[in-house]
């Protein structure tokens, strides 16, 4: 379950941070809104193909953390890819103004490819 997401500097948001941690959560809104670039920063914590393109103009870099309840199934494949199985699951991405990224799950580094394998069991 996500519980919490925060976005800095990603495409037109400076700074957001959204708490799903309670009851139901629906995003609405006008086209044009946002709502769209909410879905494309947890994509990108979860392991997107990352571009230069997604750093809010005169900004250095973005940095997207979601937060997450992890299932038992989770904390063990935190454990067998040697990962810390904490909770809450925290995963970490940064993307600068020359496409390079770095990821991070539980504060280790990480590499995309084990964000896309953990966000296939996450969502």
């Amino acid at each position: 379950m996500l519980k919490f997401l925060t976005i800095r500097d990603f495409i037109i948001v400076s700074t957001l941070e959204l708490d799903f941690s309670a009851g139901f959560t629906a995003l609405t809104g006008e086209t044009g809104a946002g709502k769209s670039i909410l879905i494309d920063a947890l994509q990108l914590a979860l392991g997107a193909r990352a571009e230069s393109s997604v750093v809010r103009e005169g900004a250095n870099r973005c940095e997207v953390c979601a937060e997450f309840e992890p299932t038992p199934a989770i904390q063990d494949w935190l454990e067998t890819a040697g990962f810390d199985a904490a909770t809450p699951l925290l995963l970490r991405r940064t993307v600068d103004t020359l496409g390079k990224s770095r990821a991070w799950i539980n504060g280790s580094p990480a590499t995309a490819t084990q964000l896309r394998e953990l966000g296939e069991q996450l969502l």
